[in-house]
């Protein structure tokens, strides 16, 4: 389930007015009178079937960016180029051919743009942002502590906000006539992008996919995120969990995609893997508390997805319900946390079944709960009754009517059949979660 806490209606911006926020003669870089105000965001809005494809977005992604990164970006607003200068028209509403062509170069971070560019990417594995930071602060001679990581609750904005990078690619890859571009199209254009996001590494078992999303224009994420410095994450805890990064660290050589893919081979000998450890959960705790409340423990889910495991540990577990909250256990719980992963991202994939894990455990113990109070409120109104019906009972009420005592009776029932209807939810999610 996914809580919106804003609804585009709010906006009171109807489709029309995010081009060049006026009529359609209004060019799109005309700056915007003062009493104009600045959306939050600028919703996707396709006029196609394709629309039902803005709806199956993960939960939670990540951004990491620098100084050098393109646009304006800090822990209150990520804005593109474009809407630098003050475009920030709905990609839909533009030339699809222009758009294909933006598209492809935003995406294979081309620096001379013939068009502008509206995108802001994201990612949905972790695994990728670290390893980009670490390409950032090699390529960019840029301190760690420059360099930062934020992660966004997507159920926090409205629907159309976010869309996945491969569904833009297929939407637009054949909208360019090679007459019309300004490359050899079929050879670098979109197209061969995507066979390149499906295509095996000659030597490695992966795939370059790494689980990109994309916004456009601006995003407000003040109070739906939270950016950390990544000195805080790319340190001796992250190379207890991972010693590969350590490597990483260690090698002059930035790169990006060639070493994501390296370092999810793991994932496809996962026999060859053994269970973590508490050490391990410890460093791994002890970075995800570096992020505010709320938000350390999908991080620290996200963390321990780093490396797979060939089964799950439930001593850590049970650490997870020793230092989080119920709130916040049932907060990540899967059904209100949304994962879109397959095998070419495979640690986003053990991310959804580490929160799998938690949720069946916080429904388990939840359970038990349960039926510990109706056993004791079952206990109470038996007592209660059996010592109404004794001489003893009776004097002791003072009345022989057990009639004026049911409100008595139901103040202790009612709450059992209450824990009843919640005891047979929770056993319908359980079912839910199998299928």
């Amino acid at each position: 389930m996914h809580l919106i806490t804003n609804n585009l209606n709010n906006l009171n911006l109807n489709r029309r007015t995010y081009v060049g926020f006026g009529d359609e003669n209004t060019p799109d870089h005309v700056p915007l009178p003062d009493h104009v105000p600045l959306p939050d965001h600028v919703p996707f809005c396709p006029s196609s079937n394709f629309a039902t494809k803005l709806h199956d977005i993960p939960r939670y992604l990540f951004r990491v960016y620098s100084d050098t990164s393109a646009g304006e970006n800090d822990s209150q607003w990520m804005k593109s180029p474009d809407a630098l200068k003050n475009n920030l028209t709905d990609i839909f509403t533009r030339d699809a051919s222009t758009i294909a062509v933006t598209l492809n170069e935003h995406l294979r971070w081309s620096k001379k743009k013939s068009n502008g560019d509206p995108f802001i990417s994201w990612t949905t594995s972790l695994l990728f942002a670290i390893q980009h930071a670490i390409f950032k602060h090699k390529k960019e001679q840029a301190e760690l502590n420059t360099i930062y990581l934020c992660i966004i609750d997507t159920t926090e904005f409205p629907d159309g906000v976010f869309v996945k990078e491969l569904d833009l690619i297929e939407e637009f890859h054949d909208k360019v006539p090679d007459k019309d571009s300004p490359y050899n199209w079929k050879k670098r254009g979109l197209s061969s992008l995507h066979e390149l996001r499906n295509k095996k590494h000659r030597t490695y078992s992966g795939v370059y996919n790494f689980g990109e999303y994309l916004s456009q224009g601006q995003t407000n994420i003040n109070a739906r995120s939270c950016t950390v410095p990544c000195d805080k994450i790319i340190n001796n805890h992250l190379f207890a969990i991972m010693p590969q990064f350590r490597l990483e660290m260690e090698d002059n050589t930035p790169s990006l995609a060639e070493a994501v893919i390296k370092l999810r081979e793991p994932y496809y000998h996962i026999m060859e893997q053994g269970a973590i450890n508490n050490s391990e959960f410890a460093a791994a705790k002890a970075i995800a508390l570096e992020f505010k409340a709320g938000w350390s423990l999908p991080v620290l889910a996200n963390l321990l997805a780093l490396n797979p495991r060939t089964t799950r540990d439930s001593a850590n577990i049970d650490l997870i319900w020793e230092h989080f909250s119920d709130k916040e256990k049932y907060n990540l719980s899967s059904k209100c946390t949304n994962v879109v992963a397959n095998v070419d991202i495979p640690e986003v994939l053990r991310f959804g079944d580490i929160i799998q894990d938690i949720n069946k455990d916080y429904y388990a113990k939840s359970a038990a709960v349960l039926v510990r109070s109706m056993r004791e409120t079952t206990d109470i109104v038996r007592r209660f009754i059996r010592d109404s019906k004794s001489n003893g009972g009776r004097k002791m009420l003072s009345t022989g009517n057990l009639a004026d005592y049911l409100p008595t009776v139901n103040r202790h029932v009612l709450p059992l059949i209450q824990s009843l209807g919640t005891l047979s939810k929770i056993i319908q999610d359980l079912k839910e979660d199998k299928t």
